[in-house]
């Protein structure tokens, strides 16, 4: 995915707030200390004339700087990795695991969990279950047998689940 070039002053003021929404987004190139990082990063905020933005980091390095040491901006973040961990076991459980059993695969508080996921895929993780399971059931009711047979295989416990899920999604009584 493509995101347009974001404004020079913009791109400062989130370094300057070490705003993590903008990791992913931009790198800080510092050219009298020849690193990059990401705009969160923990070190010491360098003079606004020696910074130049690059989109990624194979641009700031083929500018000639180095990834920074402290906070490894080429490294697929934590957060990242928790949420890739989180849809996999959401897409093995079939039914919607418990949101502390995740966060604590993952090492995270529930709570923690629940915005990080949000930020990462723009739903929690109950709505990303049901959104799975919506996208299952659709598939399944093309290829199973009868409707039951699609309700079991699409994760539903029973009828009465998927007629309540269906309700609250599609208006149906």
């Amino acid at each position: 995915m493509h995101t347009p070039p974001i404004p020079d002053d913009e791109a400062w003021a989130a370094v300057m707030a070490r705003d993590r929404a903008f990791d992913g987004r931009f790198v800080t190139g510092v050219l009298t200390t020849g690193i990059y990082c990401r705009p969160s990063c923990s070190a010491r905020h360098p003079r606004r004339e020696n910074v130049r933005f690059f989109a990624d980091g194979a641009a700031a390095r083929a500018a000639g700087l180095r990834p920074c040491l402290r906070c490894s901006p080429d490294d697929v973040s934590r957060d990242e990795r928790a949420v890739l961990a989180a849809i996999e076991a959401i897409k093995a459980a079939g039914q919607t695991p418990a949101l502390a059993d995740l966060a604590q695969r993952c090492g995270y508080s529930p709570t923690h969990f629940q915005r990080v996921f949000a930020r990462h895929t723009g739903l929690s993780p109950a709505a990303y279950s049901r959104a799975l399971q919506k996208e299952r059931m659709a598939q399944a009711l093309t290829s199973a047998e009868s409707v039951t047979d699609a309700i079991y295989d699409a994760g539903f416990s029973g009828p009465s689940r998927f007629y309540s899920a269906a309700e609250d999604r599609l208006g149906m009584t």
